[in-house]
Order: structure tokens, then sequence, then C-alpha cells
């Protein structure tokens, strides 16, 4: 392979890392978006544009961030590609902060998805059903039958 050749992957390589931490984002805030939505309709608000416009301003900052640390990795990747040119060190390249900031920020939209579908009120109610359920001695005979068939 030659230098060039080499060159070239590695630059693929890492766009397509960096193209994808990007998408990942996308899709958190998509999903974000979705569970937000369906959380109003749940409980009878009404879904607005201003709920829209605040996915579209935190779009705008959550891509500001990535695109500064991309910058970053830039200039990372070029000084390791330098190294490895003019040393004897052969560190691969890799946009750590692009990938690190990506996965921040799609655990904060995970942290909000979970807020979002989740209602500790009703939950609690259902655990309650369930245990009720369960008491239910008709109920365990009918779960009995129902492992005696699995075997």
């Amino acid at each position: 392979m030659t230098d060039t050749h080499s060159l070239m992957s590695s630059g693929a390589l890492l766009a397509g890392l960096v193209a994808a931490d990007y998408a990942g984002v996308l899709v958190a805030m998509l999903a974000d978006l979705r569970s937000g939505v369906a959380k109003a309709r749940r409980s009878g608000a009404t879904v607005t544009s201003r709920g829209f416009r605040s996915t579209v301003e935190k779009a705008g900052r959550y891509y500001l961030t990535l695109f500064a640390m991309t910058a970053i990795d830039l200039m990372i990747v070029a000084a390791v590609l330098f190294l490895r040119e003019f040393t004897d060190w052969n560190i691969p390249p890799f946009p750590i902060f692009t990938t690190v900031g990506a996965i921040g920020l799609g655990l904060i939209e995970l942290k909000s998805i979970m807020e979002n579908t989740r209602s500790s009120t009703s939950l609690r109610s259902a655990g309650r059903m369930l245990k009720k359920l369960f008491e239910d001695p008709e109920i365990r005979k009918i779960a009995e039958k129902l492992l005696r068939i699995d075997k």
C-alpha cells in the first residue's frame, strides 16, 4: 500500500467516524423530539411551534459544540500524521473529542427521553396492579400451567 493510499484510507475512515457521530446525535435528538411530542399528547397539552423551535435551537447548540470538538480533533489528527511521518511514533488517528462529545450529547438526549416516557405515579400504580394480579390464586394456576407447557 502506498503512503498516499494509506493517507486517503485513513482520511475516509476518519470522515466516516465523524459522520457517524453527527448522525448519532441527530437520531438521538429526533427520538427525544418524538418522545416529547408523545408526552405532550398523552397529557393533553397542545403541541406548539415553540417546542419545535426549541429543538431547532438545541440542534444548533449541539452541532456548534460538535463542530468545535471536530476542529480540535483535526488539529490532533494533523499532529498525529506529522508524528507518523517524521518520527517512529505510529499513533492511530481517531476523532476522540468528537466521539466523546457525541456520546455525551446522546446520553443527555437519552435522559430526556427517559424523563418524557416515565410517569412515577403511573409506574407505581401499574406495579401495585401487577402485584395484586400475581397474588391472585387463579392467575398463579394459569402461570403454572403455562410454565409446564414450556417444558
